[in-house]
């Protein structure tokens, strides 16, 4: 689907006709529509899950919300093993 989106806009600037660009565009919207329906289809059973832990076990709904509210969303922290891997495996193709 989206590598057909991106075809007819690779198609598009080849051309630059009109035909191409309502193609383009339908392909967009066909596009916009299925993530539209696909974040639904997941939003649906999570809300779900929240309002039924809401009246049954409290525990997962308020660490959901915890998690909702706080000021730093950035879990991830840098590997530095990783870091000293890539900077190994780096100056090996350098020196080669």
């Amino acid at each position: 689907m989206i590598e057909n989106k991106k075809n007819g806009y690779l198609q598009y600037l080849t051309t630059r006709s009109e035909t191409d660009k309502l193609e383009y565009k339908r392909l967009v919207a066909t596009v916009k529509g299925e993530t539209r329906k696909f974040k639904r289809e997941y939003w649906e059973p999570f809300v779900s899950r929240i309002e039924h832990d809401l009246h049954g076990r409290q525990i997962n709904a308020y660490k959901i919300i915890r998690n909702l509210n706080r000021t730093e969303k950035n879990n991830l922290q840098p590997n530095p093993t990783v870091e000293h891997t890539w900077l190994d495996y780096c100056q090996k193709l350098w020196t080669e």
